[in-house]
């Protein structure tokens, strides 16, 4: 009977001895000869202890031994044991004793198939009988082995299942707003002191073992998910309260000096144009980007018209004081045209400069792009993460 006490030994086992040999000392081959009944009396043995008459002794008595079993807890609570039992002499040599097992090895244990265990699940026994030599001589020693498996279904309901759904419950704080900081905050400490809880109460259990254990891995591992559910938020609270307002504070500093630049060139463009032939621009109206139309007259040389000019940067206007030519059959507009061409050029440069600037700018009203990439990029990671752990250590 085999009783298993700890999941890592095995303490108490009772088994029963049966020995039997033959006593060459009350091995009689002459005849008893009975001289008178008083002899007879005198020389009569008690039937219960021996018989005279044959010479096998047959000794049965009951051995309680407290035996270990040495595990390695590497792949806990996904490992297979190899436990095994010897019987040995001590002190007398094959030449002295010999031991088997009664009925062979294949008979010799009965009832492994129909025997029970808590925690454990007998997968196969072995019987071997051998001789070991030491320098003394060569004894007999007889071994059992039996190999067995965890069973995982009590770590499933008590340890991997909660610590699955303690996972997944971190994560609700992807779909939490980033202004309620009291609760996204909660939940993350919440949910790590649990994971930690678990962890504490399954290494108060296990023996103090050097190296890490299967589950100490995945507990490990949803510990990570986590606290990175938590950290995440922590990112999101300082990208929109911290960092953002400052990047975006010194952005609009770079961008309305820009700004500033561009109007200061316009302005001085506007001081310095003024053609030889008298033309004067009197004003420049800042534009946000439309198109506006002028009304021309029939005739593009004719003194008489006003001419409206537009470049993206603002309206131009020009009265002509006179009508004169340039002696080439050019009107004044036309010469005016190339000037009017480099000016946009500049304005458009300068606004390409200012676009960059805003691109830098990070859009901080949309905050919560981190969140939803969070709600995409946790459960795949989690679940690889599963699936490399059960395929290694169930294979």
């Amino acid at each position: 009977m085999v009783n298993v006490h700890r999941i890592f030994a095995i303490h108490t086992i009772h088994t029963f001895r049966y020995t039997t040999w033959y006593d060459t000392a009350i091995l009689t081959e002459h005849p008893l000869v009975m001289e008178s009944s008083q002899y007879l009396r005198d020389q009569r043995l008690d039937p219960p202890r021996s018989n005279p008459t044959s010479p096998g002794i047959h000794f049965t008595n009951r051995i309680t031994t407290t035996a270990a079993c040495m595990m390695d807890l590497r792949r806990y609570p996904l490992d297979q044991q190899n436990c095994t039992l010897e019987i040995e002499s001590y002190g007398y040599t094959i030449d002295d004793i010999k031991f088997f097992w009664q009925g062979g090895e294949e008979v010799a244990v009965t009832g492994v198939s129909a025997l029970e265990l808590p925690q454990f699940t007998i997968i196969e026994t072995r019987l071997v009988s051998k001789n070991v030599v030491f320098t003394t001589g060569s004894y007999p020693r007889l071994s059992l082995s039996f190999r067995i498996k965890r069973n995982i279904g009590y770590f499933i309901l008590q340890t991997y299942m909660p610590s699955v759904l303690i996972t997944i419950l971190s994560w609700v704080s992807f779909w939490i707003n980033y202004d309620a900081s009291a609760a996204r905050v909660a939940l993350g400490v919440t949910t790590v002191l649990t994971m930690t809880t678990i962890n504490t109460h399954l290494r108060e259990t296990l023996p103090k073992i050097p190296y890490v254990k299967a589950i100490d891995v995945y507990l490990m591992g949803c510990f990570v998910f986590v606290f990175l559910a938590l950290l995440e938020y922590a990112f999101v609270n300082y990208v929109f309260f911290g960092r953002g307002p400052q990047q975006q504070k010194k952005l609009n500093d770079r961008t309305n000096k820009a700004n500033n630049e561009r109007h200061r060139y316009e302005e001085r463009r506007v001081r310095e144009q003024v053609d030889p032939y008298g033309n004067i621009l009197l004003s420049t109206l800042d534009m946000s980007s439309e198109l506006m139309s002028a009304e021309m007259g029939s005739s593009v040389g004719d003194s008489r018209n006003s001419v409206l000019l537009y470049d993206t940067s603002g309206i131009q206007f020009r009265k002509q004081l006179t009508s004169r030519g340039d002696g080439f059959g050019h009107t004044p507009l036309e010469r005016h045209v190339p000037m009017t061409a480099a000016h946009g050029r500049a304005n458009c440069r300068l606004r390409r400069r200012s676009s960059k600037l805003k691109l830098k700018i990070p859009d901080l009203t949309d905050v919560s792009t981190i969140d939803k990439w969070s709600r995409i990029i946790f459960p795949i990671t989690f679940g690889f993460f599963n699936l490399v752990y059960w395929m290694y250590y169930v294979n």
